[in-house]
């Protein structure tokens, strides 16, 4: 048995911190996706004037401008939020796309056993479980002998509704959550 002193300096994590620092980190990818999917910008609205496959301007607000719209009143954009959030999952599932764009979230999925580098595999349930985006859940391991079973507990005291603490009343769903 070989003894590495690294191996002493190293203090493991608690699964639910892990689980708590991906959900973070996969939050903030979406918020970020999002907003710049969602900015009013030639680019993003269905009146862009294209050149080949370059945006060129705005035929709705008359832009000549790729990054700034002029009158964002006249901005229509590509796609609604509900589709670019599922957009964003499906980048998720593919692992093309996260060791391209979101090495972080590989990394988070690497630790919880989601992700298999060498075939390129992603175990959907466990991806589902993190990237989930209903109240604020924590995710913690079975005790029964298998480290692939996630359990689902929610932290929340009964009665609290997160929705409620953040003034978030209105019926659209937040993503970002």
């Amino acid at each position: 048995m070989v003894k590495d002193p690294l191996l002493n300096l190293i203090q493991l994590k608690s699964l639910e911190e892990i689980i708590a620092a991906a959900r973070d980190n996969i939050k903030r990818h979406r918020r970020r996706f999002l907003q710049r999917n969602l900015r009013p910008c030639p680019g993003n609205c269905k009146g862009a004037s294209m050149l080949g496959h370059k945006v060129v301007g705005c035929l709705n607000c008359g832009s000549p401008n790729a990054e700034n719209c002029i009158n964002e009143k006249k901005f229509v954009p590509l796609f609604t939020k509900e589709e670019l959030a599922q957009q964003f999952a499906d980048q998720l599932r593919d692992p093309e796309v996260l060791l391209r764009e979101y090495r972080d979230v590989t990394v988070f999925l690497w630790v919880l056993g989601a992700f298999d580098k060498q075939t390129k595999t992603l175990d959907e349930n466990i991806v589902e479980k993190v990237e989930q985006r209903e109240k604020s859940k924590a995710v913690s391991v079975a005790g029964n002998g298998s480290s692939d079973q996630l359990r689902v507990r929610d932290p929340l005291p009964s009665g609290s509704d997160p929705a409620a603490e953040s003034g978030d009343n209105d019926a659209t769903p937040n993503y970002n959550r």
